[in-house]
């Protein structure tokens, strides 16, 4: 008897969850066998970010268990490192010690998903929340957590007004559905659990570039949009059309038109890169990054490389490519075991044929629009199809009971506001200031020192009438910050961006560490305190 097909896919999505799904029957009849190689352990369902967020249903209840949806399959929790396509093997690592390991293949997938666009515009990595991750979708919900804390017990009106401004980037599915989960919990939570702050003090906007919202739906469901469009304006959102963001720092957002937006928050959903695997790959590639694959979803010229989901360009049926939509990557990796299946039985394969399912967006307040096969809905029925179709998806049936818990819970007890912190507020962090705006202010307390990596600034001190006076000009290779750190002391002076300035950011315990363990650190420190 021959050995089973191996089949390796990198990366654990929803193309991996459905090749699973697909030759489960193949692996226990031992004529294929499917490894799925993920650096998480977990599967996320991007559906229920925005509810996640806004804290109407649990942040795991949108997280499955990677060894309970993808058996029969064997999976492994490991980073991608290299891929030969010549010897047809992988090298991967565990991530607590970067132990390597080799994985050998007779046909490999790649469905290693897209990144965020990190070079899009100035400070996007250092001072945007990204929504692909799971990780920094937990940081943004305690963030906007945090946020709220702050603006209770804030008495300055500018910094308040900071503190309750929230940008959100990009107008499509994602953003549209967070900024309207986000005034629906603005108004909820402060008739109850935050008395100190009036529900219109939280100001939500969105930036999209495009003439008109959901660009998905405008050129085919004009008519949701136009629905879309009159309920967000009703529900209080800010959307600014036409517009870019081209700088992000910690205390605004700078729009194309020179705007600048004074807020604490902004979250990125535009945008999307391919990961360094993808770049070096040595296949021809789309203008977006993406690798171009055949009719049957097959890498042209390797016989056994196949890509599905936001890394591939696969050819739409109806013309062009298919958008980086999750149930087209669903359908890709469904497709490619069913032709992975004929190539076991000596059949010829098939093409991708899945030309949609239908669309939909939840605007808050139980309203949504939605379009099932060119059927449109509206309102709340859109709102139920939403739902029902978003859960059918849910890959675990706990999953789906925990997430229809949450949902019968959340209008009795109110949503999840704890803040549950995942680290220090502090840390070693990468930061990035505009001309004119200032890094530590005078009278501040200490609680970092900072680098500069880049660009110029200014220290500036005031006295008691007000005047300023420059005391030194900062450059790349500077340090600053560290007596009112290492001494418990307020800011003595006020430290302003000249130019652009990139700098590292240093947290008191992080420079004790670093203090007591290396030398030259230490005698620069003690030289500037000195």
């Amino acid at each position: 008897m021959s050995r089973p097909l191996r089949v390796l896919c990198l990366g654990g999505g929803y193309t991996a969850l459905y090749l699973s799904r697909k030759l489960a029957a193949s692996i226990r009849n031992k004529q294929v066998e499917l490894t799925i190689v993920s650096k998480e352990n977990f599967h996320v369902f991007h559906g229920f970010i925005a509810e996640m967020l806004a804290g109407r249903m649990q942040p795991y209840s949108i997280l499955s268990s990677a060894r309970r949806i993808f058996p029969p399959a064997r999976f492994i929790c490991a980073e991608v490192e290299a891929v030969d396509y010549d010897q047809k093997k992988v090298r991967i690592s565990r991530r607590l010690d970067g132990k390597t390991f080799e994985l050998e293949y007779d046909h490999v997938v790649l469905a290693l998903g897209a990144t965020d666009d990190l070079a899009r515009y100035h400070g996007v990595s250092e001072h945007t929340f990204r929504l692909k991750s799971f990780w920094e979708c937990f940081k943004m919900r305690n963030h906007l957590i945090q946020m709220l804390e702050m603006a209770e017990i804030e008495t300055d009106a500018e910094e308040r007004k900071k503190l309750l401004t929230f940008v959100i980037i990009g107008g499509g599915y994602g953003g549209i559905e967070v900024a309207s989960e986000f005034r629906e919990f603005f108004r909820q939570v402060t008739k109850k659990d935050y008395p100190h702050l009036h529900p219109d003090e939280a100001r939500v906007l969105v930036v999209h570039s495009g003439e008109r919202i959901l660009p998905e739906l405008v050129h085919t469901q004009p008519k949701l949009v136009n629905y879309a469009e009159k309920v967000l304006k009703k529900a209080g959102l800010e959307i600014h059309t036409n517009m870019r963001i081209v700088a992000a720092t910690s205390e605004e957002a700078i729009l194309s038109d020179g705007t600048k937006i004074p807020t604490r928050t902004i979250i990125s959903s535009a945008g999307n890169a391919m990961p360094a695997l993808i770049k070096s790959s040595p296949f021809e590639k789309d203008d977006r990054g993406r690798i171009k694959v055949d009719a049957t979803l097959r890498v042209p010229g390797y016989n056994n490389v196949w890509a599905a989901g936001d890394c591939a360009a696969m050819p739409h049926p109806s013309g062009g490519t298919c958008p980086a939509v999750a149930i087209y990557a669903m359908m890709a990796g469904r497709q490619i075991a069913v032709n992975l299946r004929r190539l076991v039985a000596g059949k010829t394969l098939r093409s991708y044929g899945f030309t949609g399912l239908g669309d939909a967006c939840a605007l808050g307040n139980g309203k949504a629009v939605s379009q099932v096969k060119g059927i449109r809905f509206y309102g709340f029925p859109a709102w139920l199809v939403w739902r029902s179709f978003f859960l059918y998806f849910v890959p675990s049936r706990e999953r789906k009971v925990r997430i229809m818990l949450d949902w019968l819970l959340s209008p009795i007890f109110g949503r999840e506001i704890i803040d549950v912190r995942i680290d220090e507020p502090h840390g070693v962090r990468a930061m990035m200031f505009e001309p004119g705006q200032d890094i530590i202010r005078q009278g501040d307390v200490g609680r970092t020192m900072y680098a500069i990596v880049s660009g110029e600034a200014e220290v500036i001190r005031e006295d008691e009438t007000r005047n300023q006076t420059v005391l030194a000009r900062l450059k790349p290779g500077d340090h600053f910050g560290e007596i009112a750190v290492f001494q418990n002391r307020r800011r003595t002076a006020t430290v302003r961006a000249v130019t652009r300035v990139e700098l590292i950011s240093i947290g008191k315990q992080e420079a004790v560490a670093l203090s007591g363990t290396l030398k030259p650190f230490d005698d620069a420190l003690n030289q500037s305190k000195g």
